[in-house]
């Protein structure tokens, strides 16, 4: 009744979205935000102090600082509760959405204890899926916590739903997933192929235009699995004289230097190291195709985008990554954390254009089908407004 008397009593609703780091909001959410800015009056909420290498968002919401820490700290994460708590308080929102873990818990219960009537918490990949022992054991917590205080729950792919479940961090039915999966989709007319665009990439990296082109793109992390892939990359030497190697995303770990030290001679010289790049679509358009061996993902944005510039994926057979890509259709799989399986793919995707060709066609189609930013977004905005009216009545 509370929430029908404050809902009612304006015309437009008032909702936050909470996310730890400007990253995300900059990879996934900005269609959401601006599609959700016709129909709601927005909020965001991040910590711009996370990724101040990110250029201004640019975006026609409210866009509000709070101190929320990328990793646990406990005397800070208190902090940022009360910090969220104050402006859920203040701001009296009709509805609060929280994006990963840390701003989930967080969110969540500041949501809660602010008597926020509607909760809306998106899993995005679990942080404790590749962990062992108790910090396996706290993240789980966690997300348990989130799911038990959220009234309405979210996961990024069939895959994701299936694994929380499985691992009893939601009741079977609780979680849903819209249309096809993913967070924001696809702009197609943004990832697309483009040999212009191949061409000069090629030529102002000193790439010869008969290379095959291995990309990876995303965080330099451990969890990515890029460190699999250098090494899988050196085994592949003899074979693959033509095959380079292009690492590029945000070096959050400082371990550049260090993949860059894993490869000697001539193979160095065929590894390229970039760092975040606000046009991960030339990358993809020049690239001939993606490995993301990854050890944990929600649902992976980059396979989807990679097959909607036209290029296959090899990618870890995890969830996640199973929900982006159909065997043999659209990419090949590898087992996590196998080297040599990893380099055999390479290998074996290097030599054979025919199949790259095969299932580049196979993914640009599946994208369009499924994965169109304006379809999902469409879906998220239709689903948000769909909890408020329920709300009301």
């Amino acid at each position: 009744m509370a929430y029908a008397e404050n809902a009612m009593s304006r015309s437009v609703p008032k909702m936050c979205v909470l996310a730890a780091t400007p990253l995300s909001v900059h990879f996934f959410l900005k269609p959401h935000l601006i599609a959700l800015s016709h129909h709601f009056e927005v909020t965001l909420a991040c910590n711009p102090k996370n990724d101040a290498y990110l250029p201004p968002l640019d975006l026609p919401v409210r866009q509000v600082a709070v101190g929320i820490a990328r990793k646990i700290s406990p005397l800070r994460d208190l902090i940022t509760l009360f910090e969220l708590y104050r402006l859920f308080r203040r701001e009296h929102f009709d509805l609060v959405v929280s994006v990963a873990p840390k701003a989930g818990l967080l969110g969540m219960l500041a949501a809660v204890l602010a008597g926020v009537s509607c909760r809306v918490h998106v899993f995005q990949g679990e942080v404790w899926a590749s962990k062992r022992g108790p910090m396996r054991t706290l993240l789980k917590t966690m997300d348990r916590i989130i799911a038990q205080v959220a009234h309405h729950v979210l996961a990024m792919g069939l895959g994701e739903r299936r694994f929380l479940e499985e691992q009893g961090i939601t009741s079977p039915g609780q979680v849903r997933v819209l249309g096809s999966g993913s967070i924001s989709g696809v702009d197609m007319e943004r990832f697309r192929p483009d040999p212009e665009v191949r061409s000069s990439l090629r030529k102002a990296h000193g790439i010869p235009d008969d290379a095959v082109v291995c990309l990876f793109l995303g965080r330099f992390t451990a969890d990515k699995g890029v460190f699999d892939l250098v090494r899988a990359f050196a085994l592949c030497d003899e074979e693959n004289p033509r095959l380079w190697l292009i690492l590029a995303g945000p070096d959050e770990e400082g371990v550049s230097l260090q993949l860059r030290s894993t490869l000697k001679g001539e193979m160095s010289r065929r590894m390229l190291v970039r760092g975040f790049t606000h046009t991960p679509e030339h990358y993809l358009a020049a690239a001939d195709f993606l490995c993301l061996p990854s050890y944990r993902e929600g649902f992976s944005m980059v396979v989807i985008e990679a097959a909607a510039a036209g290029i296959p994926t090899i990618g870890s057979r995890i969830y996640g990554v199973s929900d982006a890509i159909i065997e043999n259709e659209t990419g090949l799989f590898v087992s996590p954390g196998d080297v040599p399986q990893l380099a055999s793919a390479l290998s074996h995707l290097a030599k054979d254009g025919s199949l790259r060709a095969r299932l580049a066609l196979n993914g640009r189609m599946r994208v369009e089908k499924e994965f169109s930013q304006e379809k999902v977004v469409a879906g998220y905005v239709e689903y948000f407004q769909g909890l408020l009216k329920k709300q009301i009545s």
